[in-house]
This record gives structure tokens, sequence and C-alpha cells, in this order.
């Protein structure tokens, strides 16, 4: 089946031509809050790939890639594909079905089941609960990585009441955090990622604070606000199971998941790529163990039309997970289609996708002759570990028509250079050099 409307792709494109592409303002009123999942996509029909005919700019990409794209800069390790979006039509493919490490390129993965399974305005609910004993009070995580001081605070003050009401002058305070099981490593990390590269990732965490106990870290500011709000004395007494019958003193909600989505792809978080990759298997019914996540995250890809090789976590620092360059782009794509607006958008806005040259982990990227072109033109996941380098997003051609691309490179170190050289492609993409 073609796409729905070529002229919603062209928006699109033409939203490109600006400094922000779809903003949250924008498309929050077409988000529909627990709507069910969207329905998996049908491919592009021969007659419609068929009716498109490759423009000057195509031809110009695709030959110029040929030429750049060089064992000497790249290696014999490399995935890359570009997309021309609204016609699914292939402009250029080297290797593109050759699956490889993709790194961080994989929080795409991440970003679009989560978002296609909960919606964009999703919030997840942290609580107070009592407990065993009348002065005994548990703070539940939910696994929301954006909690924050405030929301704890608040959530301390309504506490304090509660118990006053109830003539409690001392106060002893627990964290349930099961719903995430103890952390252990993925299938794939060097023991060195933790806490290098990520910080434990457990059931609570207040402000993305890096702590070997984040749980424990947050219950302890929790008791320290308690205090501040008039119990006389509290105690943090460890971890503890809130009963799902106890009584709910207190909730508070966090972020928007649009908001969480968009702090993970910009900034490359891990923390967030693994809550999110755990939180999507508690809500297929498959659990939050690395098993259940990762057969979770396999269903809903499934969903949606879209396939991985192999992915055994939400960030894309296991060394056994395996993306292609075409796998990565039709994902790209996906968040691009005006079909699936109003759960994707995130995927396809700037306050989420890093902007070359400007914005996340694009910041200081597009620095070279070869690249300047392309500052503020180009929105893409970046992607690296000490032998990996991956690029994958979109931007607009020299026809004017959106094109989504995907670069992996293997094998050769994570230099400055290698990066400068993958820029380049990106650049090639856009026709400015």
């Amino acid at each position: 089946m073609p796409r729905t409307s070529t002229s919603a792709r062209a928006a699109v494109g033409a939203a490109l031509t600006g400094a922000l592409l779809l903003s949250a303002a924008a498309t929050a009123s077409a988000t529909v809050t627990g709507a069910p999942a969207a329905t998996a996509p049908t491919s592009t029909t021969a007659a419609a790939a068929a009716a498109y005919s490759k423009s000057a700019a195509d031809l110009r990409i695709a030959s110029t890639l040929a030429a750049r794209v060089t064992t000497a800069r790249f290696g014999t390790s490399f995935s890359g594909a570009v997309v021309d979006a609204d016609s699914d039509t292939t402009v250029w493919s080297k290797n593109g079905d050759t699956a490889y490490k993709p790194a961080s390129t994989n929080k795409l993965v991440t970003a679009s089941n989560a978002l296609s399974l909960m919606g964009p305005n999703h919030r997840f609910t942290t609580r107070v609960r009592s407990g065993s004993a009348s002065n005994h009070v548990i703070v539940q995580g939910v696994g929301d990585p954006s909690v924050t001081s405030a929301q704890l605070d608040r959530m301390a003050a309504t506490t304090a009441t509660w118990l006053k009401a109830r003539k409690i002058t001392f106060a002893k305070v627990y964290v349930d955090d099961n719903f995430f099981p103890t952390p252990t490593l993925a299938y794939g990390w060097k023991e060195s990622y933790v806490p290098d590269s990520i910080t434990k990732v457990r059931g609570l965490v207040r402000d993305q604070r890096e702590s070997s106990d984040t749980s424990a870290e947050a219950a302890r500011y929790y008791a320290v606000r308690l205090l501040a709000h008039g119990i006389t004395t509290v105690r943090y007494h460890g971890r503890a199971n809130a009963a799902s019958t106890s009584t709910v003193i207190t909730s508070s909600q966090g972020a928007a998941l649009s908001t969480i989505v968009s702090r993970m792809l910009l900034n490359s978080d891990n923390e967030i790529a693994e809550a999110l990759h755990k939180i999507v298997g508690y809500k297929l019914g498959k659990g939050t163990s690395w098993t259940g996540a990762r057969a979770a995250q396999t269903t809903q890809l499934t969903a949606q039309g879209l396939k991985a090789t192999a992915l055994y976590d939400g960030s894309g620092l296991s060394r056994a997970d395996k993306l292609s360059a075409k796998q990565l782009t039709r994902i790209v794509d996906r968040g691009l289609d005006s079909r699936y607006r109003d759960r994707l958008w995130p995927m396809q806005s700037a306050q989420a996708m890093p902007t070359a040259g400007r914005t996340g982990t694009l910041t200081y990227r597009f620095t070279t002759a070869a690249s300047t072109c392309a500052v503020g033109k180009v929105w893409a996941k970046t992607g690296s570990l000490n032998d990996v380098v991956s690029l994958a997003g979109f931007t607009k051609g020299s026809d004017g028509r959106v094109k989504v691309f995907a670069f992996v490179v293997n094998g050769k170190s994570s230099t400055t250079t290698l990066k400068q050289n993958v820029d380049m492609l990106a650049a090639t993409v856009t026709g400015c050099y």
C-alpha cells in the first residue's frame, strides 16, 4: 500500500527548511492517549514504487556515495542505505542488509516501541503506600526515569499531612523498587560499562542522578523532606514490598513519554533507554527481566512491521546487538509517516532528534569543510562504541524530497576522523557537498 498522503510527506519536507520540525505544542492535540497500538504498515506496492523515477539528486547521491564510501575511510565492515521517504525507493545501498553493531542508534528501536505502544502523552505514576505498621510508608517506584525532587517533595508534604492527621510523629520509610529486577549486566555488556557508561537501572531514580543505588538515594531524600514538612522523627529502613491492597497515601505522575523519549534521543541517555526497554516488557506482559524485555522488543517491532537482526538491550551498549542500515532506515521512515504521527511524532521532532552542528549529540559534529554545509539541515541519532560509529536520520535532498539514511561502521576505532567521515556522508545526502 502506498503512502497515505504524498502531500503530508511534502509538508514534513517543507518543515525541514525551518529551525524546528514538528513541535510538541503543534502535535499534542493530535495524540490519543491509551489508543491501541498502530497496526503494522504494509509495504509499498510495486506500482507505487515504479511510479517514482529517481531524481537527478538521487542519481548524484548514489554516484557520489559510491565514490566516497571507500575501504580506506570506512574499513570492510560497513552498512549504508539512503531511501526516498515518500516513495520508499532505495536511492543507494552498500551492504544495506548486512547487520552490524548499531551502538546507540538502537535507541531508535526503543523510542519507536515505547511510543507506538503507550503513546506520547503517557505518564508513569509513582506512589507512596502505607506499610505493615501505621507509621510505615513505602515509596513505590515504577521505573519512571523522569521522577524529580519536586515530585518527591510534594508527595512528602501530602504524606506528612496524612501522618499528622493520625497523630503519627515518628515515621519509618521504605522503598519498593521491585518493578525492575536486581540490576545485572545485559548479554553483550562489558563489566566496565557499569558505572562508566550506565548507572544500575532500578525502579526508582531522582532527577536521573547517578548512584550505585538510585532507589535508596531517592527514598532517603523523601525521608528528609518528611522531616522538613513537620514529622518529628523519620528513618529510612531499606526495602519492603508494598501490598497491592495497601492504602495509596499519595501519588505523582512524571513527565509525558514524549519528553522522556526526547531526552533519551537528544542526549543518548542509556539509563532512560533501558528503563523504557523494560517497561515495554511489562506492558506487553513479558516481564521486566532482560529476557522478557527482549521478547517484548521483538513483539512490538513486529507489530509495527519492523525487524531487527538481534537486539539484547534498549541502549545499544550490547556488543551482541545487530542492526542493518536498511532496518534502521525503515525505523526512521516509519517515524516520518503521517499515518503514525499521533504516536511517533517525537521521532520527527528537532526537540528529540539531534540537529547537525546545533543540538544534542550532534552539537559538536559537522565541523569540517566537507560537512559544515549541512549544519541545521540533518536530524539524526548518533551511535558510538570504541569500535563502532553509526548515524541514522533524515534530511531534505536537493530535489526538495525527504531522504532517510543510515550508516553503520564497525571494526574501526571510533575516532574524530571516522565520525567526520560519517558526517560527510550525511552531507552528501543533502546534496550540499
